[in-house]
């Protein structure tokens, strides 16, 4: 017996995770079970971390990346 994965990324937003649920429900329902959930940081963007740095300090700040949620889906496939 053999394991296939499929792996998503979601924006970490409120729409982003309705989507992520109902993607995982469907895959469920095609016999996938959830392997993984995990939420990571982009980081900061350069370009408008910079350009926010430059005109004040503390604004650079909000060059912040938005986080993303990767799902990692599990199927047994029987040969």
């Amino acid at each position: 017996m053999a394991k296939e994965y499929k792996t998503f990324t979601f924006p970490d937003t409120p729409n982003g995770r309705n989507i992520m649920e109902n993607t995982i429900n469907d895959l469920a329902y095609e016999g996938w079970s959830l392997k993984s959930k995990e939420v990571s940081s982009q980081g900061y963007s350069c370009g408008s971390t910079c350009c926010w740095g430059c005109l004040f300090l503390p604004l650079a700040l909000l060059g912040k990346k938005k986080n993303l949620i990767h799902v990692t889906m599990e199927r047994t496939i029987k040969s």
